[in-house]
């Protein structure tokens, strides 16, 4: 592959959300799915990680289920007032990604556009906490993800369908750089090429033979993406 279309996941990939950014989104939608739907924190708990279980985000099972305003919801539980004290404003202290990460994503050839499930406020934010907004052809977030008006996040074919129309690019010229095995075995289906990135995989999980190439940081990537077929 010369020149392939590069599409980066966003969070456990190019930056660390494990530590500080994803147990605080997972306490705030506990916290709302328990204000909106008058349960006890322990069954809010339970219904938001059902929902991710069975449909792969929470916000698919409140909207089909609870018809839960999604706009709302991604509003409500990226605030990270308690963390920060502020909406997004200052998100420095607790960002953290690989060193001299946008000069390893401006040599990688090809351009780059950041595939994520995240809203698109929170993912601009982070791209330019670690300084790599500029490195990235466009920005396709969960509120781009919206087909017919029904929510499609990864790892729904069709929306991957028509992004890669957007772009105007073959699957086989495609490749998908992401932290979940799932998202990468469902695109590989495609003719994508699949980047397993794993530095923040806490599971042990096995390949099983259909990604196209294993990492533990996008140095590593730089380093061995040409061995990608």
């Amino acid at each position: 592959m010369r020149q392939p279309l590069w599409f980066f996941d966003l969070d456990n990939t190019l930056h660390d959300a494990s530590g500080v950014i994803f147990p605080y989104i997972n306490q705030a939608m506990t916290t709302y799915v328990a204000r909106r739907l008058g349960l006890s924190h322990q069954e809010a708990s339970l219904v938001r990680e059902g929902y991710w279980r069975r449909y792969g985000a929470t916000l698919l099972g409140l909207v089909r289920h609870h018809e839960i305003d999604p706009h709302e919801f991604l509003r409500e539980t990226h605030k990270f007032d308690e963390v920060t004290g502020r909406h997004l404003d200052d998100l420095a202290h607790i960002v953290s990604g690989e060193k001299n990460l946008r000069f390893v994503l401006n040599r990688l050839p090809g351009k780059k556009v950041l595939l994520t499930n995240a809203p698109k406020a929170y993912a601009e934010k982070i791209m330019k906490e670690l300084g790599i907004h500029q490195c990235f052809h466009a920005v396709e977030a969960i509120e781009d993800m919206v087909i017919h008006h029904k929510w499609r996040p990864k790892p729904d074919t069709l929306m991957l369908r028509r992004v890669l129309q957007k772009y105007r690019v073959a699957p086989s010229k495609a490749v998908l750089v992401d932290d979940t095995l799932g998202h990468l075995l469902e695109y590989s289906k495609l003719g994508l090429r699949t980047v397993w990135f794993k530095r923040h995989v806490r599971t042990h999980t096995h390949n099983r033979g259909r990604v196209s190439l294993e990492v533990q940081s996008i140095h590593q990537l730089f380093k061995r993406w040409q061995k990608i077929r």
